[in-house]
């Protein structure tokens, strides 16, 4: 649910541009913009699921899990 509510957020703030609201999603999660691998593979993701999808995998990463 918390994955969806960031994903909403970040479209929201980004007014609906996929790269935009990927960069929203890593600043509000990580606290750093993605690189441009890391942006790619996050929109192919959220065009094959949701952005929400994109958000729940980086709450799943070891760098989220660390975030000071």
């Amino acid at each position: 649910d918390q994955s969806k509510r960031i994903a909403e957020r970040a479209q929201k703030e980004s007014d609906g541009d996929d790269d935009t609201s990927i960069d929203r999603c890593f600043e509000l999660l990580l606290g750093r913009s993605p690189n441009q691998t890391e942006r790619a593979a996050c929109r192919e993701l959220a065009e094959q699921e949701s952005l929400s999808f994109v958000c729940r995998a980086l709450v799943n990463t070891n760098e989220f899990a660390f975030t000071p």
